[in-house]
C-alpha cells in the first residue's frame, strides 16, 4: 500500500520540530540577556572606567551595531553557505567574548567586545529563523517564531534580575555580570551541534540528493519531497561571499517588502531598547523610587505580551496584530509624555501597558522576513531588514542619555511617540497578510491584502 504523502507545511508536529524550535531560540535568548546584563552592568562600569553621557550611549548601542553589521554580512552568506555552516560559529564567538570581559579595563576594549557580540548574534538571526521556518509546519511557523522574540524577554528579565543581587557591590563586579553570559551561550552551542541542514536550501542549491536524505531521516517518510522539490527555486550565479543576493532580492521585486520589515520593525525597537536600556533612569526621573525593581516589574509584562502574541497570530492574522499593537504601543507614549506621567503609578502603568503592547507585536520581527521572502533569498532579506532596524535602536539607545539629559524625560518620550506613530502608517500602508499561506505562497504576497485576499487566506486555514 503507497504511502500517503504530506506537504512539509502541513505535517503533524514532531519531536524533531520540538527540537528545532528549542534550539532555535538559543540565539533570542542570548541576545536577550546580552542586552539585559548591560542594563544592570552600565552604572558599576561608569563608575569604574569614569564614563560621561555619550560614552555611556556608545558602550549601550555597541551591540546594536554589531548586529547591523552581521545581518548585512551574514545574511547572504548563509543563503550562500546554507544555515547549517554557521549555526554553531556564532555561538561559540559568543562564549570566547563574554569570558573576555574579565580582562576588559579600558572603555575602547569594552567597545570592541560588545560590537563583536553583537555581530555575532546579528549573524544569527537570519540564521536560526531560516532554519526553523523552513523545517516547521505552517500551523507552528507563526507561534514558534514569536516565541524566539519570548526567549528574548525572558532572557532579558533573568538578566536584569541579576542585579538584584549585585546592588551595592565594588563597580568592578561589572566584568563578572558580562561573563555571566557565557553560560547559556554555552549551553545552547553544545545543544547546536547535531542539527541538520535545511532541506530547502539544500534544493536551492542543488543538492536534491542531500536534501532528499534530510527529510526522510528528520521529517520521515510521509513528507512529500517532490512537492518540495516543484515550489523551491534552484539559486544561480552565486559567487563570493553570497553578496549579490542582495541586488537580486531587488531586481525580483521584493524591495517593497524588505522597505516594509525594516521600516516596521526599527519603529518597533528603536523606543523600545531605548526605553529597557535605560528603564531604571527613565523612572527615576518620573519619581519613582524603587527604580530597578519598577524596572523588573516592567520587562516582566514583555513576556506577557509576547506570550498574547503568540496566543493570537494564527487566530486575528498577522496584519491586525501588528497594527493594533502599534496603536496602543503609540498611545502609551504619548501619554508619558503629557503631565499625567508624574503621576508614579501612571507612569507605571503606561511603560507596562506599552511593554505589552510592543511584545504582542514585536513576534511578527521574525514571522514576516521569514515568510515574505522565498527560500534562496530568505536570510538576506532576514539579515537586511534586522539590520536596518539595529540603525534605529543603536540611535535612540545612543541619543537617549543626551536627550533626557538636555531635554527631559517627557520630550524624549515623545520623540519616541513619533517613531511609533511611523511605524503605525507604514504597517497601515504596507503589511500584507500571510496566515495559513504555505512558505510558496506567502513569499508571493507583495502587497497589502484586499479583503479578498484576508478571505482567501482565512479560507486555507
Amino acid at each position: 500500500m503507497a504511502t500517503t504523502r504530506i506537504s512539509v507545511d502541513d505535517l503533524p508536529t514532531s519531536s524533531f520540530h520540538k527540537r528545532i524550535a528549542f534550539v532555535a531560540a538559543g540565539g533570542p535568548f542570548c541576545d536577550g540577556y546580552l542586552l539585559g546584563i548591560i542594563v544592570v552592568a552600565l552604572p558599576f562600569i561608569a563608575q569604574d572606567l569614569h564614563l560621561n553621557a555619550m560614552q555611556m550611549g556608545l558602550i549601550g548601542a555597541a551591540s546594536l551595531i554589531g548586529m547591523f553589521i552581521g545581518g548585512i554580512v551574514f545574511g547572504p552568506m548563509t543563503d550562500r553557505f546554507g544555515r547549517q555552516s554557521m549555526y554553531v560559529l556564532n555561538l561559540a564567538v559568543f562564549v570566547l567574548c563574554s569570558i573576555a570581559h574579565l580582562f576588559v579595563h579600558d572603555m575602547t576594549t569594552l567597545f570592541v567586545l560588545r560590537l563583536v557580540m553583537g555581530v555575532a548574534l546579528g549573524a544569527d538571526y537570519p540564521i536560526a529563523t531560516a532554519l526553523a521556518s523552513e523545517f516547521l509546519p505552517k500551523k507552528l511557523r507563526g507561534p514558534v517564531l514569536s516565541s524566539l522574540v519570548l526567549c528574548l524577554w525572558v532572557g532579558y528579565t533573568i538578566s536584569l534580575a541579576s542585579g538584584l543581587f549585585v546592588s551595592g557591590m565594588e563597580s568592578g563586579v561589572w566584568r563578572y555580570v558580562l561573563a555571566s553570559a557565557a553560560i547559556p551561550s554555552a549551553i545552547f552551542l553544545l545543544l547546536r551541534m547535531n542539527i541538520p541542514e535545511s532541506p530547502r536550501w539544500l534544493i536551492s542549491a542543488g543538492r536534491k540528493e542531500d536534501a532528499r536524505r534530510v527529510v526522510e531521516r528528520y521529517l520521515g517518510e510521509q513528507a512529500d519531497f517532490d512537492g518540495l522539490v516543484a515550489e523551491t527555486r534552484v539559486a544561480t550565479n552565486r559567487r563570493g561571499l553570497g553578496l549579490s543576493s542582495i541586488r537580486e532580492l531587488l531586481a525580483r521585486g521584493y524591495g517593497r517588502m524588505l522597505v516594509f520589515c525594516s521600516i516596521f520593525w526599527m519603529c518597533q525597537i528603536a523606543p523600545s531598547f531605548a526605553i529597557k536600556t535605560f528603564q531604571p533612569l527613565l523612572l527615576k526621573s518620573l519619581g519613582v523610587t524603587q527604580a530597578l525593581a519598577g524596572s523588573l516589574v516592567i520587562i516582566a509584562f514583555a513576556i506577557v505580551g509576547t506570550a498574547l502574541g503568540m496566543l493570537v497570530i494564527n487566530k486575528m492574522g498577522r496584519r491586525p496584530l501588528l497594527i493594533i499593537s502599534y496603536v496602543l504601543a503609540t498611545l502609551s507614549l504619548m501619554l508619558l509624555a503629557t503631565p499625567l506621567s508624574s503621576l508614579a503609578p501612571a507612569a507605571m502603568g503606561l511603560f507596562v501597558l506599552f511593554t505589552v503592547a510592543e511584545a504582542a507585536g514585536s513576534g511578527l520581527q521574525f514571522v514576516y522576513p521569514n515568510e515574505v521572502f522565498p527560500t534562496d533569498l530568505r536570510a538576506t532579506g532576514m539579515g537586511l531588514a534586522m539590520s536596518v532596524s539595529r540603525i534605529g535602536a543603536a540611535a535612540g539607545t545612543f541619543l537617549l542619555p543626551m536627550t533626557l539629559a538636555r531635554f527631559g524625560s517627557a520630550n524624549g518620550l515623545l520623540i519616541a511617540g513619533a517613531i511609533s506613530v511611523v511605524g503605525l502608517l507604514v504597517s497601515v500602508r504596507m503589511a500584507p497578510e500571510t496566515r495559513g499561506l504555505s512558505l510558496a505562497q506567502s513569499h508571493r504576497v507583495q502587497n497589502a491584502p484586499t479583503t479578498t485576499h484576508v478571505k482567501e487566506n482565512e479560507a486555507r486555514t
